[in-house]
């Protein structure tokens, strides 16, 4: 009976690595409670509840068993499927990305699809668990390592996957972190515009989260080191934009915390930088609250994501 049910897992491993590796851009992937093992629909994916547990541990029970053994093309597939499906079952165990490293680095560096690959198992990883560091050091891994093959394609698909985890969890620093390394590590210009046009809207409808205000503050430290601005005045003219915008923002949310810390952090960073704002800002803010001065003198400057 133990063996009738090792064969029936080892079936369902096969057929989830498969699904995780064919299926394009796949949405979602829920644990439901059923009788199908695994359920396909569209880009949607549900595994049972049953399931999920019976084959996260049977995947490292035999993944630890076969790691064990001498190479061999059935020892190495089985353990290519074993690790693809205990990689979304259970992303925080790092031996299994190890494993897939190792696997990255028998192949040639001019392999796209083999990075195409990778990176997709990452983005399906989050799918369940979004707020994980795994997943994202991984896609770094591959990213430094394959630089020479990626695309612009690969980076905005890069975007996507840090925009739907920090959909699916707020404040998932892990993902800000990497979506500004991304765009730091393979500077483009346009990118850099869009990027400030979306996390503007952002912005405007996450407006109780700090993390979208400080990844916008330092897209702005970005576009004005990377662009060619003709004097320090353009580029100045940035942070005195941003600090309108930002006033414009506090005064339709007044008792929003977040968008109060963003402001101080903009205006600490003028003063610092005797960058002037427009008086007719500062005074608006100062109209609905006369205390504004002495809410920030004490606020520390951080750029980095929290």
């Amino acid at each position: 009976m133990a063996n009738d049910d090792n064969v029936d897992h080892l079936r369902t491993v096969e057929r989830l690595s498969n699904i995780l590796k064919i299926t394009p851009n796949l949405k979602s992937i829920s644990i439901i409670q059923h009788d199908e093992p695994l359920i396909l629909e569209g880009q949607h994916l549900a595994i049972s509840k049953k399931t999920f547990k019976e084959l996260g541990l049977f995947s490292r029970q035999t993944f630890l068993k076969f790691i064990k053994k001498e190479s061999s093309p059935s020892r190495d597939s089985t353990l290519d499927e074993l690790s693809t499906v205990l990689i979304v079952l259970n992303p925080d165990d790092n031996k299994y990305w190890n494993y897939r490293k190792r696997l990255c680095q028998k192949c040639s560096k001019n392999q796209t699809d083999k990075l195409f690959l990778e990176l997709k198992l990452s983005s399906c990883s989050l799918k369940l668990k979004p707020k994980c560091a795994e997943p994202f050091n991984h896609a770094r891994w591959l990213l430094t390592n394959y630089r020479e093959i990626v695309s612009e394609q690969t980076i905005i698909s890069q975007l996507k996957m840090c925009e739907d985890s920090a959909e699916s969890y707020k404040h998932n620093y892990y993902s800000w972190i990497h979506r500004l390394w991304v765009l730091k590590t393979f500077p483009n210009t346009k990118l850099l515009e869009k990027e400030l046009e979306w996390s503007k809207g952002w912005v405007e409808s996450h407006i109780s989260q700090f993390c979208g205000m400080n990844y916008r503050f330092n897209l702005l430290l970005i576009s004005s080191a990377h662009q060619n601005l003709d004097s320090n005045v353009q580029k100045c003219q940035k942070f005195v934009d941003e600090v309108s915008y930002v006033v414009d923002l506090v005064l339709f949310y007044p008792g929003t915390e977040s968008l109060w810390c963003y402001l101080g952090l903009l205006l600490y960073y003028c003063s610092a930088n005797q960058i002037e704002c427009e008086e007719s800002a500062l005074f608006r803010v100062r109209a609905i609250d006369n205390r504004f001065s002495r809410r920030f003198q004490k606020r520390n400057f951080n750029p980095e994501i929290a």
